[in-house]
C-alpha cells in the first residue's frame, strides 16, 4: 500500500486546472483504533443514493463488509479524525469503493467534476462555489414532491461533470440577474470567483460557457 497514504492518513489527486480547482480524487485510510497518522482518519461522511433513497452515510472501520461500492451525491462530505478535527469539503457526484485490507478501511472516492475543499488556500475559488452551489440547492429542492429522495433519483441520472457545468452556468445566470443597485462588495467578491472559476474550466476543458440550468435539468417533467 501507498507508504505516503499511510503515514498522512489521506491523499487528494492533482487537479486538472491550472489555476485549481478542487481535487481529482480522494483516498482516505481508516483504522478502528488511533494511530500516529497525520490526519488519523476515524470517519468519513457524505450524501450517497442507493438508487432508491437519499442516505447521510458515514463510512468506518466497523460498519462495511470487506468491499463496497456507494454512489455519492451532490453535496457536502466531510473526514473526521481521531482527535476530533474535520476536514470539510463538497462534491458534485461520484463513486466510492471501499475495501479491508490488513484491517484497514481504505477508501477510494473519484469523480468526473473537481472534488472540492472548503478551506483549500488564499484565493481559491472552492470556498465561494460551494457557499453558492449550498444556496443555489436550498433553493431548488423545496420545488420537489419528496424533496431529498426525488432531488437525488434525478441527479443520479447525470454525470458528475455535467452538473459541475450546469451549477457554474446556473450560478452565472444568477448573478446576471441581481440589478445593479444591489450588487454590493460581497456580491462582487463572489461574482469574480465564480467568472474566475467559469474561466479556468473553458480554457482547460474548450468549455463554450452553455448547459442547462440545474433547473432544468432536475425540474424537467419526468
Amino acid at each position: 500500500m501507498d507508504a505516503q497514504l499511510l503515514t498522512l492518513g489521506y491523499q487528494l489527486g492533482p487537479s486538472k486546472y491550472t489555476p485549481r480547482i478542487g481535487y481529482s480524487w480522494l483516498r482516505a485510510v481508516i483504522s478502528g483504533r488511533p494511530t500516529q497518522r497525520f490526519f488519523d482518519v476515524k470517519s468519513l461522511h457524505l450524501p450517497t443514493y442507493d438508487g432508491r433513497y437519499f442516505h447521510q452515510t458515514q463510512i468506518s472501520r466497523h460498519e462495511l463488509s470487506p468491499k463496497e461500492a456507494f454512489q455519492v451525491c451532490l453535496g457536502r462530505w466531510s473526514l473526521v479524525n481521531y482527535q476530533g478535527e474535520e476536514l470539510h469539503g463538497f462534491s458534485f457526484g461520484g463513486g466510492l469503493q471501499t475495501a479491508i485490507v490488513d484491517n484497514d478501511l481504505y477508501c477510494d472516492f473519484t469523480s468526473s467534476a473537481p472534488i472540492l475543499i472548503l478551506q483549500d488556500g488564499p484565493g481559491s475559488v472552492s470556498g465561494p462555489l460551494i457557499d453558492e452551489v449550498v444556496d443555489l440547492l436550498a433553493e431548488i429542492k423545496p420545488k420537489l414532491a419528496g424533496h431529498d429522495d426525488e432531488f437525488y433519483s434525478r441527479l443520479s441520472k447525470f454525470e458528475p461533470y455535467a452538473v459541475f457545468l450546469s451549477c457554474l452556468f446556473t450560478l452565472k445566470k444568477r448573478f446576471a440577474s441581481v440589478p445593479t443597485h444591489l450588487r454590493n462588495e460581497k456580491f462582487r467578491k463572489a461574482n469574480t470567483q465564480i467568472e474566475k472559476a467559469i474561466q479556468i474550466v473553458q480554457n482547460t476543458d474548450g468549455w463554450d460557457g452553455r448547459s442547462p440550468t440545474l433547473e432544468e435539468l432536475l425540474l424537467q417533467p419526468r
